[in-house]
């Protein structure tokens, strides 16, 4: 079986740790690992972070590239991505959280996979996904969204995706429930949940380290979305979260 090739890069917040855990568990089960010069680079503009990414898609020898950075700065980089070489490309791109306004972005040209690799409590899953052996790594095909935060982004400019007859997912990592109030509210203000199929809510981590959160996410999603809601706290930022398939 072919030797999976992967590589490893950041288009958000430069890394505060190294990745050696992580290569060498990868490695140990006979995965190339690339790593990107720019991993803890402070000081590498969204631009030069744009190139690489750019150079890994008309290079085509990877099969999938994961971002494994999160924070802020995803979104400076998108006008710098070469969307014309991740067409034509074979490689799939993988990221999370702030990751979200990029994925979204490419997945009308190509599907783009919303995980984390550095959350690896799925590990046995991953090998099989890398392998080509099964996809059990994920759970839902064909959706849109991501972090609730970060894809309202993409709220106001040509990038926001079209959401009709859509299945739109959800999660969040930091938000009390008035923050993630707000965050629905403007979605609803923007025409989102007229528009969509209907709604998935994965994990919601602060607001669900509350006893009443779950009960929170409820009131708010079923105030402001009228379609039908699935909650499924089976994606997150969780450790051991599941894929999703954007596209």
């Amino acid at each position: 079986m072919k030797k999976p090739k992967i590589g490893l890069l950041n288009l958000s917040d430069p890394l505060s740790r190294p990745l050696t855990a992580l290569v060498e568990q990868l490695e140990r089960q006979d995965v190339e690992v690339v790593l990107s010069p720019l991993l803890h680079d402070r000081q590498a503009p969204p631009e030069q972070k744009a190139k690489q990414f750019n150079s890994w898609m008309k290079e085509d020898t990877f099969d999938i590239v994961f971002d494994v950075s999160g924070g802020d700065l995803a979104n400076t980089t998108i006008p710098s991505l070469d969307l014309e070489a991740y067409a034509q490309s074979h490689t799939v791109f993988a990221g999370y959280s702030d990751l979200t306004p990029v994925l979204n972005v490419l997945a009308p040209i190509r599907k783009t996979l919303l995980y984390q690799i550095r959350n690896n409590g799925r590990f046995d899953e991953l090998i099989d996904f890398l392998f080509k052996r099964n996809e059990d790594l994920v759970l839902y095909d064909s959706v849109c969204g991501g972090n609730i935060r970060c894809f309202l982004k993409l709220a106001g400019t040509p990038y926001f995706p079209d959401l009709r007859g859509r299945v739109l997912f959800l999660e969040s990592y930091s938000g009390n429930e008035r923050r993630i109030e707000s965050f629905f509210a403007q979605l609803a203000q923007m025409g989102v949940f007229d528009r969509i199929d209907h709604l998935v809510l994965g994990n919601f981590s602060e607001l669900f380290s509350h006893p009443e959160g779950r009960a929170a996410l409820r009131r708010i999603a079923e105030t402001y979305c009228k379609k039908e809601i699935i909650f499924d706290e089976r994606i997150g930022h969780q450790h051991d979260s599941l894929a999703v398939w954007i596209s």
